[in-house]
């Protein structure tokens, strides 16, 4: 399980607003004065993402939380967001080259039109199947344990607050 911590923005009829900020991985390395990739984490501003989970575990707005990823899901997502474009631009690539070929044309056109059309078709089932995965729920990311919630701030004191008041958290399941 991937675990990140998050901020409890709203609570409504059993779900649960989180807010996290998206990290660089050079943001939390030791090394990153003598890393190329550091230089390109720093020309990118860092965005809160937002996720509604179900509230199993009753939280209150304000809150920090433990939110988890399982890594089956992150393995989905990155087949479905990666293996897909690709084998779509691919196969385009081939089926094109193959037809534009077998009826006397020149193939390179051919592999270059339908490679694009298969992986703007590829990219188009990402998106579908991506958004019938969000409208179901089944993104993969759930609560898991709430913060210690003696450390909670008012809800006026996110937008200042850059992490969560302590490393302490209480497990609730």
């Amino acid at each position: 399980m991937i675990e990140e911590q998050a901020r409890v923005v709203r609570v409504a009829e059993g779900v649960a607003e989180v807010e996290t900020q998206r990290h660089s991985s050079c943001a939390r390395c030791d090394v990153k004065s003598g890393c190329g990739t550091s230089l390109f984490a720093t020309w990118f501003p860092q965005r809160q993402l937002t996720f509604q989970l179900s509230d199993d575990i009753g939280v209150t707005p304000g809150d920090w939380v433990v939110i988890g990823l399982d890594e089956a899901s992150l393995q989905r997502g990155s087949i479905l967001l990666y293996a897909w474009p690709l084998i779509g631009l691919l196969g385009g690539a081939v089926s094109g080259d193959f037809l534009f070929g077998y009826f006397g044309g020149s193939s390179e056109p051919g592999a270059v039109l339908f490679g694009l059309l298969g992986l703007i078709g590829a990219l188009t089932l990402v998106k579908q199947v991506s958004r019938r995965q969000l409208t179901s729920g089944d993104g993969g990311v759930r609560l898991l344990r709430v913060a210690d919630r003696s450390t909670t701030l008012p809800l006026a004191d996110l937008a200042r607050t850059k992490g969560p008041p302590s490393d302490s958290v209480r497990n609730l399941e």
